[in-house]
């Protein structure tokens, strides 16, 4: 029997994930309410308050789930000295999840989701960039990250609503050409 109430329950929180990101193709996450999404899903409220408090909270589900299978395939790269492979693995990741990244990273998607991501890599980026350059001040490392992860941030979000017609090596190649170009800058 609990076998078949978690298939139910699967079922279920599918059902509202779908219908909360079709609703957020045509609009801000704001403007979206639990009667929407119930209504979408032919699902009462009352099933939707046994899983989620509110609509921010199933599309934080939705984004942690996608962060954790990004995370996932980055790990060993982590653990690894360099970091050349990392933005591929993200970028691969992307790709694999284009439907839901597409909307997650549109206009009416969370902002912030897409930095939480490049994050991934911000202090092992930060700690090789210093070997490179060792006399460089942290408030410069820092700063040359967040010009760096902003300027990940708008490529991948162009790549997705342009089609993605680059593949994702073709991209991480491009950014670590940009990366080691503006770094001699500081040699």
């Amino acid at each position: 029997m609990a076998e078949k109430t978690d298939r139910r329950v699967l079922y279920t929180k599918m059902v509202l994930k779908q219908s909360l990101l079709e609703l957020l193709r045509e609009h801000p996450i704001e403007k979206i309410t639990i009667k929407d999404i119930c209504q979408k899903a032919d699902i009462n409220r009352g099933t939707f308050y046994s899983h989620f408090s509110d609509p921010y909270d199933l599309l934080e589900q939705i984004e942690n789930e996608l962060f954790s299978e990004i995370l996932s395939s980055v790990e060993s790269l982590l653990k690894a000295e360099a970091i050349s492979g990392l933005l591929l693995k993200i970028f691969e990741s992307i790709h694999k999840n284009s439907d839901l990244c597409r909307i997650l990273f549109s206009d009416y998607g969370d902002k912030v989701f897409l930095r939480r991501i490049m994050n991934i890599a911000r202090d092992r980026s930060i700690a090789e960039w210093k070997k490179m350059i060792p006399a460089v001040k942290d408030e410069q490392m820092e700063l040359l990250y967040l010009f760096y992860a902003n300027g990940c941030v708008a490529i991948i979000q162009h790549w997705l609503l342009s089609g993605m017609k680059e593949s994702p090596q073709e991209l991480s190649d491009m950014i670590e050409k940009l990366s080691l170009k503006g770094l001699r800058a500081f040699i």
